[in-house]
């Protein structure tokens, strides 16, 4: 799933492959164990049941882009959709994805998510920037998933 068409191998020309699907689509079952999946679409219901897909799947490397908050959210609803505990989901997702290389912009960010993905699939990444269940229950105590929904807008015309 890819609303602002950003996901095209052409903007990925290493790539061995560009996957933007919907959850149930066979691109996302076909992920394989040593895949790195990187998930944000910029929609919160499609997050959550991309992450739930994939999960199951055990890529390599799962890193949710987005604010800690917005993560334990996401993942809070994936653990209950598949049952799982939040723990047992938090041991596969690396969140929020990244490494702090410091600087700022889109530039920065693309460096140090691949930093990151390079780091795991090198043994070198520690459980460091995983989630922890203690987090996601301090971040879903805050406050629910309403602010990432997606606003509906409706007008009463006399």
């Amino acid at each position: 799933m890819d609303g602002r068409r950003w996901a095209r191998a052409d903007r990925f020309p290493e790539a061995e492959r560009v996957v933007a699907a919907s959850a149930a689509s066979s691109e996302v079952r076909s992920i394989r164990q040593d895949d790195a999946v990187v998930l944000m679409t910029h929609s919160y219901e499609q997050d959550r049941e991309l992450l739930a897909a994939v999960l199951p799947l055990h890529p390599r490397y799962l890193g949710l882009l987005g604010a800690r908050h917005r993560s334990s959210l996401l993942v809070s609803e994936a653990a209950a959709m598949l049952g799982w505990t939040v723990g047992a989901c938090c041991d596969s997702i690396y969140a929020p994805v990244g490494l702090d290389l410091g600087g700022d912009g889109p530039q920065a960010i693309a460096l140090a998510v691949i930093a990151e993905v390079q780091a795991c699939c090198m043994g070198k990444l520690g459980a460091s920037r995983r989630l922890t269940p203690q987090e996601v229950e301090r971040h879903l105590a805050e406050g629910g998933a309403a602010r990432y929904l997606q606003k509906q807008c409706a007008l009463d015309v006399a």
